[in-house]
């Protein structure tokens, strides 16, 4: 049984805010860890001109391409311009050659309810993926933020989108911030899992000097090497592989500062676990 796996751009966000990193050496880094396959995030990519070329001439694939996107507005404009950032998205992963658009729902506004709000989600994600559907690819939503975070609420988006072009990407992560088993989670959205966002984090005190995540328990978490937090990425894996996932398994490394070194430690630890599982 061979696993899909890939590199998510993300893992190299302050190397590229920070301008020390480019695509041409992102290639060259994914060549030297032996990494084939990558996630691309819009920003990052749009910024650096969409050099295709340079992907194909390192024999990288790209297995998904990544929009932050914001459904849940009062405005229906707002959200309408949303959805075509989205669907140029999608046009943008069929140049690429990728099968998958990755979306996230937006974040809760005190002018709007819960209700509407998961409501904004469900019609910018049926839209999305009528768009998907006729390019021939899958748009995945993540749990992000507080209207959709759980195995739960992802399930019930995708009930009430009802398309085979619509699908899941489990982060890790999110379900941890949220309070959450991501075990469990993973387990309650396995048949509907696209994509897997392979990620960790572990808790520090609050007066941790260097990026801090917050999580809904009031917990204070850093980004580590992927496998090396308290998530049980061995339990993820499993459960997923259990219930049918193959990937694209995408690492995700939130070390930041020590991108490389996490990176190289993550890749390690993931290939090591895969192998675990497969092979039981």
């Amino acid at each position: 049984m061979s696993m899909h796996l890939c590199l998510s751009m993300w893992s190299f966000a302050l190397d590229f805010q920070r301008r020390n990193m480019d695509i041409q050496r992102f290639a060259q880094t994914c060549r030297d860890l032996g990494v084939n396959s990558v996630e691309l995030v819009d920003y990052f990519w749009v910024s650096a001109g969409q050099p295709l070329s340079v992907l194909e001439s390192s024999g990288i694939r790209v297995c998904a391409y990544d929009i932050a996107t914001d459904f849940v507005h009062l405005d229906p404009t707002v959200r309408h311009h949303q959805v075509k950032l989205a669907c140029a998205a999608i046009e943008e992963a069929v140049r690429v050659g990728s099968g998958i658009v990755r979306v996230l729902p937006g974040k809760l506004k005190p002018e709007v309810s819960l209700e509407d709000a998961l409501q904004m989600v469900i019609e910018a994600a049926s839209s999305l993926a009528r768009y998907a559907h006729n390019a021939g690819v899958t748009v995945v939503l993540e749990p992000h933020e507080d209207v959709v975070n759980s195995a739960e609420t992802l399930r019930y988006v995708a009930q009430q989108v009802g398309s085979s072009a619509f699908g899941v990407n489990a982060d890790l992560c999110t379900f941890l911030l949220m309070g959450l088993n991501p075990v469990a989670e993973c387990a309650g959205v396995v048949d509907l899992c696209r994509l897997v966002h392979l990620n960790d984090m572990r808790q520090v005190s609050k007066k941790y000097a260097g990026y801090q995540y917050r999580s809904v328990t009031g917990k204070t978490y850093a980004g580590t090497v992927v496998g090396d937090g308290e998530i049980d990425l061995r339990g993820c894996v499993k459960t997923l592989v259990d219930g049918g996932f193959g990937g694209p398994f995408s690492v995700e490394c939130l070390c930041m500062d020590n991108a490389m070194q996490g990176v190289q430690k993550s890749l390690e630890n993931v290939h090591k676990i895969l192998q675990e599982v497969i092979q039981r």
